[in-house]
């Protein structure tokens, strides 16, 4: 399944590149992400806890994130797989950054395979769940700011594309709904 989007931000691209390889960010973006811990053989490795609440359905996913290219400012490219009650994701996701007048267009990119539960929902309804989830991230990643109160992280943020993609695909099988 192929999951795309695209997003602007009233952040200058440095600023956006910064914002999105910093814990703080992540955390403050992500709600639901208990535990992002690199991995101690390969600082590429991020192993994931995501405690998510559905109408349905609550679980805990476990899964990782591995960075696989990082060019600054403009491109992330990430393995992501995660597993729960309710099904698996197994993807790769393309974070492109471009400066425009605006600030910075943020794209993403998903090619994932789904199985379990969240496979019954169907690409029409994943896709719209997941373009509102995306709206959600990146308002929270435009807002941020420094000076707000954090929680100990250990990840980047981009990790989070991972998590707003698992909450999407759980949302559109009806087993999430935001508090």
């Amino acid at each position: 399944m192929k999951l795309e989007g695209r997003q602007v931000v009233d952040v200058q691209l440095e600023q956006a590149w910064e914002r999105i390889v910093d814990p703080r960010v992540l955390k403050a973006c992500t709600p639901g992400l208990e535990r992002l811990d690199v991995s101690a053989t390969d600082p590429n490795h991020y192993d994931a806890v995501l405690e998510v609440r559905l109408p349905a359905l609550t679980g805990r996913f476990e899964g990782a994130i591995d960075y696989l290219e990082r060019v600054p400012p403009e491109r992330l490219k990430l393995r992501v797989a995660g597993k729960g009650p309710v099904g698996f994701v197994d993807g790769v996701v393309i974070l492109t950054l471009a400066a425009v007048d605006e600030g910075t267009s943020l794209a993403y990119s998903a090619d994932v395979q789904i199985g379990g539960q969240v496979a019954r929902l169907g690409q029409r309804m994943i896709s719209g769940v997941t373009r509102e989830m995306a709206g959600q991230f990146f308002s929270a990643f435009e807002r941020w700011r420094p000076e707000a109160p954090e929680e100990k992280v250990v990840a980047p943020p981009v990790s989070s594309f991972f998590q707003l993609v698992w909450r999407t695909l759980l949302r559109l099988l009806g087993l999430r709904r935001d508090d």
